[in-house]
């Protein structure tokens, strides 16, 4: 039959195996959770550094494509005030051509304008010489028929055989109405002659108001317009390029922490064993074991090294 202390001390050494047995089985499942979890830092700094080399790449490639829609932009905005401004001159240009052509009519009206009013003074004039030549004959052939007469009457008083102061008598009566009567005829012929000059003056006059009229109406010749200035290049907005990536965009690599030890287990074991032993000592002085406090000491102040730290 096993006395107590001895049973005592096979428990207590019995808890010490299993006590060991624990803390290693502890220390390798917290080791393999460092791995995994080293292993996860691992795959998630590679996924930022992916991730960042794709972020940037995108950046870069939306920096060109800013760039290729700036550059567009701008070219069709200058082609569109390009093609404005040209537009622009080709209405110009019509709208002077078509007020030279109004021009160039106005200068024909009024040169056959011009024509018309010498043209119609003219006809006045000829007018006016006609009349009054027609005057100047009638008053010519009223001047014979009045000389034939006063010859008539001059005849008959000779035929009558008047002599003497009664034939002085006669042919003076008979020329004082001849001259009575070209005197008449005369007055109206200087009359017919002053009508005339006054008619020409008139029509003179009547002739100079119509052109005036004529260059009233005349249009001004035209000036060409200033051309519209040529559109200048439509300014393109600057993109800042992304900067290229260097080792801090990507943050410190993962340190794979300490790993947990299984020394740590079998020391506490040890501990308990020697707690043990020396209660057996002290329950039963037959066995004679005696542990020194060194030794007692020694082994609770072993201290618990684990693995150095990867960096």
């Amino acid at each position: 039959m096993i006395d107590p202390g001895t049973a005592t001390l096979i428990a207590s050494g019995v808890s010490a195996i299993f006590q060991g047995i624990g803390g290693q089985s502890q220390a390798n499942a917290a080791n393999a959770a460092m791995e995994r979890q080293h292993q996860y830092n691992l795959d998630a700094w590679n996924y930022r550094k992916k991730t960042t080399r794709l972020d940037r790449k995108h950046a870069v490639e939306q920096w060109r494509m800013n760039n290729r829609n700036e550059e567009a932009l701008g070219a069709w905005k200058d082609a569109t005030y390009l093609q404005d401004w040209q537009y622009a001159l080709k209405i110009q240009d019509f709208e002077y051509a078509s007020k030279m052509k109004q021009y160039k009519k106005s200068e024909q009206l009024y040169g056959q304008q011009l024509t018309f009013n010498r043209m119609a003074q003219a006809a006045a004039n000829e007018a006016e010489y006609r009349k009054l030549e027609d005057t100047t004959k009638e008053l010519a052939f009223q001047n014979q028929d009045i000389v034939i007469k006063a010859m008539q009457a001059e005849g008959a008083s000779a035929v009558k055989g008047q002599q003497g102061r009664s034939a002085d008598k006669g042919e003076q009566s008979i020329m004082a109405s001849l001259g009575r009567n070209q005197a008449i005829l005369a007055e109206s012929l200087l009359s017919a002659k002053a009508d005339t000059n006054a008619a020409i003056r008139k029509i003179s006059v009547d002739k100079y108001g119509a052109d005036l009229a004529a260059e009233a109406a005349r249009m001004l010749k035209p000036d060409r317009a200033p051309a519209p200035p040529q559109p200048l290049r439509t300014p393109r907005a600057e993109f800042l390029k992304p900067r290229k990536l260097t080792k801090e965009d990507f943050g410190p690599r993962p340190v794979k922490g300490a790993a947990a030890s299984s020394l740590g287990g079998w020391l506490d074991a040890g501990s308990t064993l020697a707690s043990g032993i020396a209660g057996f000592a002290t329950a039963n002085s037959k066995y004679n074991v005696t542990l020194n406090d060194g030794f007692q000491q020694g082994l609770s102040g072993v201290k618990q090294y684990g693995p150095k730290p990867i960096i």
